[in-house]
C-alpha cells in the first residue's frame, strides 16, 4: 500500500520581521525568511546561531536544585554510598553516565543499576530499593524516572535511604516523598526552559555541584571538572529523547556534536567506528540513525548497563568488545521487528481497508522490545494512530502506542480505560496493557473515541512543511552555508525543505526499484536530485514539476557539488497551500 499523499503547506513570515533579521546579520532573504518561521526574532540571531556555554540559565533556578545539590555533597563528603537509578533507552543511560562519570572523578562512593525491561519493568521498584539498602546505599538518585514512584521512595524512607529525583516525564499531583525532586514540569517550578531530557535535567544538576564546589574553594585543591566533556553524552541522549532542539537544548546539542566529533570519549570511537560513521563533523542524524539504535538495542533485547560500562569506560580495548556486543544486540532487534513489522503491516492494511481511524494490531510472543519501533514504523507509513501489542502465554497483552499530529493517544485512552489495565504516557507516545479477550472490544472502542474527537471525518492529511520557495540558482556556496548555521536539525528545528516550481526532469532513472534520481532546470540553474523511496513519482516527470527537497553538499574527488535530496514531486499546475504568520 501507498504511503498517504501529504499536503504541501508554506508559512510566510510578515516582511518586516525577516527584513530585520537579514540586516542585522547580513543574511539572504531564504534564510532570513526560516529564521523568522521559527519564531527568532532579529536580536535573538546571533545566539541562534552560535550558541555558547554563556547562554544556559542558571541550574539553581530549579525547583529543589539547592537541596539536590546540598543531598549530594553530604554523601560525597561524609562517603556515602550513592546509587543512580536509571533507565534503559539513551536518555537514561547517558544520564547516568554522565552523573557516574562526575560522581566518580569527585571521589564519590557511587553505583549504579538499570533495571531489565522485562524483568524489572520501568522506574524503581521496591525489590531495588531493598536491595540497594542491603548493599549499604545512603542515598538513592534516580535518573529519567522516580517522579511515578511515590510508594518506592516512601519505603526508601523507611529503611533509612534518602532519595533524590531526577526526572522529565509528566508530573503526578503529589509528589514522591524525596529530598529533593527535580523535573522542570512541576507546577511550582519556574526554571526559564521546561523541555529538558532527562540527561539535560542530570547536566543541570552536575553544574549546580560544580558551582557550590567553587564557592567552597575546593578546587584550589582539586582539577576543576571540564563541564564541556559531558556534552556529547547530554547531546546523545537529547537528541534519542527526541526532544525540541530550541532554545537550552539547542546548545547542548550543538556543543555537544562538537565535542562528539572528536571522540575523545573511548567509547563513543568504539562505537562509531562499529557502525561506519566516517570521521569529521557529527550531524543529530548520526545519533538518530547510527548511535541510538545500538544503544537502545541492549535495554530491548538484554542488559542496558553495558551501554553505561560503554560511555564510562577509558579502556579501548574494553569500549571496542561492548560496542560489539551492542551490535550484535542492534542486528537481534532488526530481525525481530523485520518479522513483526511483516505482520503489522498486513494487519494495518486490512484495517485501513475497513477505513479504521486507529491501528491495534497484536500477535502472540511478540518481543516487547520492539513493540514501540514497529507502532512508530505504522503511525509514519500510514499517517494513523497506532497501537502494536504483544500478547503472552498468560494472555497479558502489552503494547507500545505511538500517534500523528492532532491525535492525544492519552485523551483517547481515558475514553476506553475500561478495558486496560495500565496505561500511560505522552499525547503521541504511550504504553498501555490489557487482558487479551479485551482487545477486539478496546479495539472497537478507540476507534469510536478517536472518530468522535475528530473535527472532520478523518484523521488529517499529513503535512509537509515548506520553509521556503528558490530557483535552483538560488542553490550557492553562501546560501548553503547560512542553512548549515541553522543545524541541529531535529524535533523543533526541523532540517529547512526548499520548494521550487516550473521544473524540467531530464536522466530519469529507477534505483533499485524503489528509488528515482533524475537532473532538474529551471531557467536558473541545473541540479541533481535523488528520492528515496519515490519511485511512484516518475510518470510526473514527463512534465513540468514542483519538488520539495533538502540541498546537499557532496565532495567528490576534492570537489563540491549539490544533490537535491527529494521529499515530494508534484504537478507544477498543483500549488502550495499558503499559511501566515
Amino acid at each position: 500500500m501507498k504511503a498517504q499523499e501529504k499536503k504541501w503547506v508554506i508559512c510566510e513570515p510578515a516582511e518586516e520581521k525577516w527584513k530585520a533579521i537579514s540586516e542585522s546579520q547580513n543574511l539572504s532573504s531564504i534564510t532570513s525568511k526560516i529564521l523568522s518561521q521559527r519564531g527568532i526574532e532579529a536580536h535573538q540571531t546571533q545566539h541562534f546561531l552560535h550558541p555558547s556555554l554563556e547562554d544556559l540559565h542558571d541550574p539553581f533556578l530549579m525547583k529543589d536544585m539547592k537541596p539536590a545539590v546540598a543531598e549530594v555533597l553530604k554523601a560525597i563528603l561524609r562517603g556515602q554510598k550513592i546509587t543512580i537509578h536509571g533507565d534503559y533507552d539513551v536518555d537514561g543511560v547517558s544520564s547516568v553516565s554522565v552523573l557516574y562519570s562526575f560522581l566518580t572523578d569527585m571521589g564519590a562512593n557511587v553505583s549504579f543499576y538499570i533495571p531489565l525491561r522485562n524483568q524489572d519493568g520501568y522506574g524503581l521498584s521496591k525489590a531495588s530499593v531493598q536491595r540497594f539498602h542491603d548493599d549499604g546505599t545512603t542515598l538513592i538518585i534516580t535518573t529519567d524516572c522516580g517522579i511515578s514512584n511515590f510508594d518506592e521512595i516512601e519505603f526508601a524512607n523507611t529503611l533509612g535511604m534518602r532519595a533524590v529525583i531526577v526526572d522529565h516525564h509528566t508530573v503526578p499531583d503529589i509528589l514522591p516523598p524525596a529530598r529533593a525532586v527535580l523535573n522542570p514540569l512541576r507546577k511550582d517550578c519556574n526554571y526559564p526552559f521546561p523541555s529538558l531530557a532527562a540527561v539535560g535535567v542530570t547536566f543541570k544538576l552536575v553544574c549546580g555541584i560544580i558551582s557550590e564546589l567553587r564557592k567552597r574553594d575546593i578546587f584550589d585543591v582539586v582539577p576543576d571538572p571540564d563541564i564541556s566533556s559531558y556534552l556529547d553524552l547530554v547531546a546523545m541522549g537529547t537528541v534519542a529523547d527526541v526532544m525540541p532542539l530550541i532554545d537550552e537544548n539547542r546548545t547542548l546539542v550543538r556543543l555537544g556534536l562538537a565535542v562528539l566529533s572528536k571522540r575523545r570519549r573511548a567509547g563513543i570511537a568504539a562505537l562509531m567506528e562499529r557502525a561506519s560513521v566516517p570521521s569529521g563533523p557529527i550531524p543529530a542524524s548520526v545519533i538518530s540513525y547510527r548511535l541510538a539504535p545500538r544503544i537502545n538495542a541492549a535495554g530491548r533485547m538484554s542488559d542496558a548497563a553495558i551501554c553505561v560500562e560503554l560511555l564510562t569506560t577509558d579502556k579501548y580495548a574494553i569500549a571496542t568488545k561492548l560496542a560489539a556486543q551492542l551490535d550484535e544486540l542492534n542486528t537481534s532487534r532488526q530481525d525481530e521487528e523485520r518479522a513483526i513489522l511483516t505482520n503489522a503491516i498486513e494487519q494495518a492494511e486490512a484495517r485501513v481497508a475497513l477505513d479504521q481511524q486507529v491501528l491495534v494490531v497484536y500477535g502472540k510472543g511478540w518481543h516487547r522490545g520492539v513493540l514501540g519501533i514497529v507502532a512508530s514504523r505504522l503511525a509514519e507509513k500510514f499517517h494513523l494512530p497506532s497501537i502494536v501489542v504483544g500478547i503472552d502465554d498468560a494472555g497479558l497483552a502489552k503494547g507500545s502506542a505511538r500517534s500523528v499530529e492532532g491525535i492525544n493517544l492519552v485523551k483517547a485512552f481515558d475514553q476506553v480505560a475500561h478495558f486496560l489495565e495500565t496505561y500511560g504516557g505522552h499525547a503521541l507516545a504511550a504504553g498501555l496493557s490489557l487482558k487479551e479477550e479485551h482487545l477486539p472490544a478496546f479495539s472497537v472502542g478507540l476507534n469510536r473515541a478517536i472518530e468522535e474527537s475528530l473535527e472532520e471525518d478523518r484523521v488529517p492529511k499529513a503535512k509537509l512543511r515548506i520553509a521556503a520557495s528558490v530557483n535552483l540558482g538560488d542553490l550557492d556556496a553562501q546560501l548553503l552555508g547560512e542553512l548549515k548555521l541553522l543545524h541541529p536539525f531535529g524535533n523543533g528545528n526541523p532540517e529547512p525543505i526548499l520548494y521550487a516550481n516550473d521544473l524540467h526532469a531530464s536522466n530519469v532513472r529507477i534505483v533499485s526499484k524503489l528509488h528515482l534520481r533524475a537532473s532538474f532546470r529551471d531557467t536558473s540553474g541545473t541540479a541533481e536530485g535523488f528520492g528515496f523511496m519515490l519511485s511512484d513519482n516518475a510518470q510526473k516527470l514527463r512534465h513540468s514539476v514542483s519538488i520539495a527537497f533538502v540541498p546537499k553538499t557532496y565532495i567528490l574527488e576534492k570537489e563540491s557539488s549539490i544533490e537535491l535530496q527529494l521529499k515530494g514531486v508534484k504537478h507544477a499546475s498543483q500549488s502550495l497551500e499558503e499559511i501566515s504568520l
